[in-house]
């Protein structure tokens, strides 16, 4: 019965970190008339988050080996509602800059902080359970745009929006406290051998790195493609929807598909419609709707078949899980920064490349990882 409500309340959790990471972007235009900002000024609070990401990864991978995981968790929920709270106050830039670094190191402590929960809490079988949980996540990225449009609807403007948002995160400290926190439990030996564990997770991680950047790049950019290559903005807009329902879909039909195939096999399988996907972007006229869908279902359940097969090959104590949502921030960070000035040296069709590049690369780094623990 513990595990079933803490493994409930860790979904929760994840429905609260994915509205947060899905309000920037819809509310952008918002924070920009907030201060007074252009949308090219404003635009630099998604490096913000990004170096938050990454620099909260790195505190948590060790916070969470030194602390009981709830206790890291519940002063990173409060850091997340703070900042909620504190971003319609907003009088400047620096102050919104500051906020979102806030933001961005406390919800990917809470992301990398839940997964290593549910990996300590469910151990062996925790497949599925991570899978459910990136499907919450993903679920909270759907909800926050309609969050901001029902706001929006109540005549209080966007800025109510994060206030729901953090009102609905509130109750989440206050539940991790009744709960006893999973720990961690070394392993009476390790599949990989001690010689091999390094080269190996730098193998994975390097596979989470351009997984990341692959589907952020998508995500990021899949709007302005479409709209470069001719289509009006609001079917443009719509296509990053479509990407995450399909995402969303893919996820929740794996959560099933596990009981029958290994993480293994099921990342072969998202390879192959990743790398499909780009390649029909790149050779025909397909509908970005179509291309949009078949994408978002290659994403869909690679991040956690990849965290659980990482899983099943070596131990994932506090300190490797903050490497792993380093490398998340960096991919964040790297690919779609790179994609703008790619498209504006080479025009709006190289986008289409630029994915099947990463889609390739991404499958050679998977072989490498697959190939360095075969028959592990």
């Amino acid at each position: 019965m513990k595990e079933l409500t803490r493994t409930t309340l860790y979904c929760a959790m994840f429905i609260a970190a994915g509205s947060v990471s899905g309000l920037l972007g819809p509310s952008l235009i918002y924070l920009a008339d907030l201060i007074n900002a252009s949308v090219a000024e404003i635009s630099i609070v998604f490096s913000a988050r990004a170096i938050g990401n990454i620099l909260g990864a790195l505190l948590a991978g060790r916070m969470f080996d030194r602390w009981q995981g709830h206790h890291y968790l519940i002063v990173m929920l409060l850091c997340v509602i703070t900042g909620l709270v504190l971003v319609p106050f907003s009088t400047s830039l620096f102050m919104l800059v500051v906020l979102f670094f806030l933001l961005g190191a406390s919800e990917v402590s809470v992301n990398a902080g839940g997964n290593m929960m549910m990996l300590w809490l469910h151990k062996e079988k925790v497949g599925s359970y991570v899978t459910i949980l990136h499907l919450c996540y993903s679920a909270g990225c759907m909800l926050a745009p309609l969050i901001l449009v029902f706001a929006q609807w109540t005549g209080h403007g966007y800025g109510a929006g994060y206030w729901m948002v953090a009102l609905y995160a509130v109750l989440l400290p206050f539940l991790l406290w009744r709960q006893p926190s999973p720990t961690f439990e070394l392993r009476a030996s390790e599949v990989v051998p001690a010689t091999k564990q390094k080269a190996t997770f730098l193998a994975f991680l390097t596979v989470i790195f351009l997984y990341v950047g692959f589907e952020i790049t998508i995500a990021g950019w899949i709007t302005t493609y479409a709209v470069m290559s001719g289509e009006d903005q609001n079917t443009a807009a719509i296509l990053v929807t479509w990407f995450f329902v399909s995402l969303s879909l893919g996820r929740l039909f794996s959560v099933f598909l596990l009981r029958w195939i290994t993480p293994r096999q099921g990342i072969y399988g998202l390879l192959v419609v990743s790398f499909t996907g780009s390649l029909v972007m790149v050779l025909s006229d397909a509908s970005l709707v179509m291309i949009a869908l078949w994408l978002g279902l290659g994403c869909s359940a690679f991040f956690p078949m990849l965290f659980s097969y990482a899983n099943s090959i070596m131990s994932l104590n506090g300190k490797r899980t903050g490497y792993v949502f380093v490398c998340c921030g960096l991919g964040a960070l790297v690919a779609p920064s790179l994609t703008g000035p790619i498209i504006e040296a080479f025009s709006a069709a190289a986008f289409p490349y630029l994915l099947l590049v990463l889609a390739l690369l991404m499958a050679l780094s998977w072989q490498r990882l697959a190939g360095m623990t075969r028959g592990k």
